[in-house]
């Protein structure tokens, strides 16, 4: 029997380019990148890569605009709040009954 996962909402097979990609980050290079000793320099200089190529994908003035959050409800809190806080006279979100709960009860 063939099994047909259909639930990569809630979590998708990392593909094998992704695992190649990390595994020294998770093996070797495991350092806190914020770090400011030697050995978590890679680390850094990963990250600041991928903020570097993904502003540019976006077209992001500053890489300093592409901010990393550890899942999506933080990203979504990030933004909501965020923008509400941006524009504190606008007083009302507009969303949908269908919208996910991370951020209905932001």
């Amino acid at each position: 029997m063939r099994v047909v996962y259909a639930d990569n909402n809630a979590t998708t097979r990392v593909a094998p380019e992704v695992v190649e990609a990390i595994t020294p980050f998770l093996v070797d290079d495991y350092f806190n990148p914020s770090s400011m000793y030697e050995a978590a320099q890679p680390a850094a200089h990963a990250i600041g890569q991928a903020r570097r190529d993904i502003a540019a994908l976006l077209g992001a003035g500053d890489p300093k605009e592409i901010l990393f959050t550890s899942c999506a409800t933080e990203g979504n809190n990030t933004a909501i709040i965020g923008t509400t806080k941006a524009n504190a006279k606008r007083r009302h979100i507009i969303t949908t009954a269908v919208e996910h709960p991370a951020v209905l009860e932001v």
